[in-house]
């Protein structure tokens, strides 16, 4: 018989599960309703001020998950992590940003911040090549 789980490691699974099914459900969203009715959706949050803290838990979570998700992209992530955020009650800012790559392609990535400080998106990504669009919130 497996040995019982601590209260902090049901609680690590639960928070888990949430960030999983937000990615899921996101990746889902984005495929059948578009990005514009997903934001039209997203609940609303007022800016707390340890948010910021909270923000850069569940983003690790979301980034270590999302390989779980196929076709989990940046957009799919961030609006995970937005859509968990508000409903624990702490704002954040999405953002999207267009570029020219090296070869001419047309490129985008989406990444969050939380208090004005940037809580996933960041790694490994230079965001100054990026010029952000209007409408993020």
């Amino acid at each position: 018989m497996p040995p019982a789980l601590s209260g902090r490691h049901m609680g690590a699974l639960r928070r888990d599960a949430k960030c999983l099914g937000a990615l899921a459900a996101m990746r889902l969203a984005l495929s059948l309703r578009g990005y514009a009715a997903i934001r039209a959706a997203m609940p609303e949050a007022a800016q707390t001020a340890d948010g910021h803290f909270y923000a850069r838990q569940l983003a690790r979570r979301i980034t270590r998950l999302a390989r779980a998700v196929p076709g989990a992209s940046c957009l799919t992530q961030a609006l995970a992590l937005q859509y968990l955020l508000a409903r624990a009650g702490h704002a954040c800012e999405l953002h999207v940003g267009v570029k020219r790559d090296a070869k001419g392609q047309f490129a985008a990535h989406a990444w969050v911040s939380c208090n004005g400080r940037i809580v996933l998106g960041a790694e490994g990504t230079r965001l100054a090549d990026y010029t952000a669009l209007a409408g993020a919130r």
